[in-house]
């Protein structure tokens, strides 16, 4: 009777360490079931959303350096150098290259910089009114509610949102675009932008993305009038540029 007992015991032994591991096996399979789900689906959502977000508020501070930069160090004439003959017409038009390059230089500096603040959390050296928030603070860009990977609106607000941060990884490249127009008889009109461009990387809690952000900001319309013919802009029409170096 004592070993009919003690097979039984044994027996009931087996039969729960089997259950705990075919529990165990349940469990490895649905966890990584979970992942190949999640990697498959949900986050290239999230990495193309994060980078929508990220985009706005990079292009936002780059564009705000820009226009403060170009209001307070530069007059729109300085950057244009042009020559007339005695019946006072046009001969040429051409970029003052020191006071070009003194712009591009400082602009590339002052975007490195407020880039820096805005990944350092340090938003009130910034200035700008629509960035000032307490995530900012914490150096979150942006964060992503978590209803996104499920396509669920609801789970918004139930589930803890995904925290968005921005490393700045690349040199930033700053240069002059410029477009010649005719404008009327004999007039000429001259838009002048200035691209900036950018690298980051883009940080998730589990992975993260690089990405180029590139941005035109107008900075100059200028109306030349008398008689300009086509060929005084031919070396007009260049892209001076600069490239500032991350630190």
């Amino acid at each position: 009777m004592k070993r009919m007992h003690l097979k039984k015991r044994k027996i009931k032994k087996n039969r729960g360490i089997n259950y705990i591991l075919l529990v165990l096996i349940l469990i490895i399979i649905s966890v990584i079931y979970i992942f190949k789900v999640f990697n498959d689906k949900a986050l290239p959502q999230l990495l193309s959303y994060s980078e929508i977000e990220t985009k706005k508020i990079v292009s936002s501070v780059i564009n705000s350096t820009v226009i403060k930069e170009i209001s307070n160090n530069i007059k729109p004439d300085d950057l244009f150098i042009t020559i007339k003959d005695n019946n006072n017409n046009i001969k040429s038009i051409d970029f003052n290259s020191s006071a070009v390059t003194n712009l591009l230089y400082q602009t590339s500096l002052s975007v490195e910089q407020n880039l820096k603040y805005l990944e350092n959390g340090e938003v009130d050296k910034l200035n700008l009114s629509n960035l000032s928030n307490d995530k900012l603070k914490k150096g979150i860009i942006y964060e992503l509610p978590s209803g996104i990977i499920f396509n669920n609106a609801i789970l918004n607000n139930i589930f803890p949102k995904i925290p968005v941060k921005i490393d700045l990884i690349g040199n930033i490249f700053c240069k002059l675009n410029t477009e010649v127009n005719d404008y009327g008889i004999n007039n000429a009109l001259i838009k002048v932008n200035i691209n900036v461009e950018v690298e980051i990387k883009i940080l998730l809690p589990f992975v993260s993305n690089n990405s180029k952000i590139s941005v035109d900001i107008p900075i100059i319309m200028k109306l030349v009038e008398g008689n300009v013919p086509s060929y005084y802009f031919d070396g007009f029409l260049g892209t001076p540029s600069v490239t500032s170096k991350v630190s």
